[in-house]
C-alpha cells in the first residue's frame, strides 16, 4: 500500500507497512535519499520505497517507523503526502548535505576525539564533531518515563538537565532530543544497534563480569552496549494478591509459578545470583505489551505475580484502582541502577560517555541532581495519597 491523499480514503499505517513486505526484494543504490532529515511524504510512496532510496534495502523500513511513532503515532496513524518524517542516519553512514551533517546526530569522523581526564568542577571539554545527540526511551514507566509526566518523568528530567549543561557551556553549538518509542523490545535492535539513535535509556546493568550467569538478552547487552554512571538506584518487587500464599522469603516459593513481566523488558533479575527462572524454564512467563495488562491479568488471577520496579508497580495499582487487591511483597527480587547505554559500535561511544557521565557529576556537585529527585518522588508520593 503507498501514500494517497486523504480524498482518496484513508490508509492505516500497519496496513501499509504490511503490503510492504512485497518490496523486500527491491534493492536501490544507498545515498538516493538523504538521512540525518525530515523527508515529506509524497503520493504513492511506502516506507519501503523511502527504506530502499535511504540505506539501499527496503527491508529497512521498520528503522522509519520506530525513528517516527510521535509523528505517526504506534498503531493506527495515517500514512498520506505530506506528513513530514525523520530519516535515521543507520552506522557509517553520512548526511549529503552540510546543512543536514551540521543537524545530524551522527555525522562521522576519522577518529573519535580522546577525553581529558576532567573532574567534576571544571569545565566540560567539548567535542568539535559530536554537536547533537539523540537520545530514546518510552512510556509507562512512571515514575522514571513517562510523557504524562513533568519533564518525561525522573530519568528523562535528570538527563535533559545534564546536556543542558553541555548545550549551555557549547554556547549554542549542541543540542539533543528525546524520541519516544513505545516498543521497548525495539529499542536495543534495531534501533541504537544501528545507531538511528546514540543512546538510551533507564536500563539496568546487569553483571557483565560473570557472563556465565546472564540469560541471552543480558549477555547481548553486556556484549554490544556501554554503560554510563548510574543515575538512580531502583528496587525491583515482586507483586502479588493480597490474599496470596506467596510470601517470597525464599526463591523456591516461586518456583513453578506464572509471573507477569512485559515483553522488552530484560529478564536478568529473574535469572540473577544463579536463580536461572526464566533461563532455565523454572516459571512461565508471561510478557504482554503493557505492564497495565500484566496487573490487569494479576488481578483476574491468571498469574501469580507481576515482576517490576517498586514504584513503577505502586503507580500502576494506583491507576488501576487496585489497592486493596494487590501488594508489594517487601523481600526485593533485586536492587539495581539505572544508566544510559551506548552502542560500543558507535564512532563516538567514548564521547558521549564522557558528556553523560562528566555532566552527571557536576550536576550532582551542584546539588541539583538530588533537587530532582525529590522533586519527582515528592510528586509521586503526593499522587499515590491522592488515590
Amino acid at each position: 500500500m503507498r501514500v494517497t491523499s486523504l480524498r482518496h480514503g484513508a490508509r492505516w499505517l500497519y496496513a501499509a507497512m504490511a503490503l510492504s513486505v512485497g518490496l523486500m526484494g527491491y534493492e536501490a543504490p544507498a545515498g538516493a535519499q538523504t538521512c540525518g532529515s525530515d523527508y515529506t511524504l509524497k503520493e504513492g510512496e511506502s516506507l519501503a520505497d523511502i527504506a530502499a532510496r535511504a540505506y539501499g534495502s527496503s527491508s529497512q523500513w521498520t528503522l522509519i517507523f520506530y525513528a517516527n511513532q510521535d509523528r505517526m503515532g504506534a498503531n493506527a496513524s495515517m500514512l498520506v503526502p505530506g506528513l513530514s518524517i525523520r530519516i535515521p542516519c543507520l552506522g557509517g553512514q553520512q548526511p549529503a548535505t552540510p546543512q543536514a551533517q551540521s543537524a545530524a546526530p551522527h555525522a562521522q569522523s576519522p577518529a573519535t576525539p580522546s577525553e581529558p581526564s576532567a573532574t567534576p568542577s571544571g569545565d566540560i571539554e567539548l567535542s568539535s564533531v559530536v554537536k547533537r545527540i539523540e537520545f530514546l526511551t518510552a512510556d509507562g514507566y512512571t515514575p522514571f518515563t513517562d510523557r504524562s509526566l513533568p519533564h518525561g518523568g525522573m530519568i528523562t528530567h535528570i538527563v535533559s538537565a545534564e546536556m543542558d549543561l553541555i548545550k549551555e557551556q557549547s554556547g549554542g553549538n549542541f543540542s539533543f532530543n528525546v524520541s519516544w518509542v513505545n516498543d521497548w523490545a525495539a529499542h536495543l535492535n534495531p534501533l541504537l544497534i544501528t545507531r538511528a539513535f546514540d543512546a538510551g535509556f533507564p536500563w539496568v546493568k546487569p553483571d557483565c563480569d560473570h557472563p556465565a550467569d546472564l540469560s541471552q538478552d543480558a549477555k547481548y547487552r553486556c556484549r554490544k552496549f556501554f554503560f554510563s554512571d548510574p543515575l538512580y538506584e531502583i528496587f525491583t518487587v515482586l507483586f502479588v494478591k493480597s490474599n496470596s500464599t506467596i510470601a517470597f522469603a525464599k526463591d523456591d516459593e516461586v518456583l513453578g509459578k506464572t509471573l507477569c513481566q512485559p515483553a522488552g523488558y530484560s529478564t536478568y533479575e529473574l535469572d540473577k545470583g544463579g536463580r536461572n527462572w526464566a533461563k532455565d524454564n523454572k516459571i512461565v512467563l508471561l510478557q504482554p505489551q503493557s505492564i497495565e495488562e500484566c496487573f490487569r491479568l494479576l488481578d483476574a488471577g491468571s498469574v501469580n505475580a507481576v515482576v517490576t520496579a517498586d514504584l513503577t508497580g505502586k503507580a500502576v495499582i494506583a491507576a488501576l484502582g487496585l489497592g486493596d487487591r494487590v501488594k508489594a511483597l517487601p523481600r526485593p527480587l533485586a536492587i539495581g541502577t539505572f544508566h544510559v547505554i551506548v552502542p560500543k559500535t558507535h564512532p563516538h561511544a567514548s564521547t558521549l560517555l564522557y558528556y553523560i557521565n562528566s555532566a552527571a557529576a557536576k550536576l550532582r556537585e551542584s546539588g541539583e541532581y538530588d533537587k530532582i529527585v525529590d522533586s519527582h518522588l515528592s510528586r509521586f508520593w503526593s499522587a499515590q495519597d491522592r488515590k
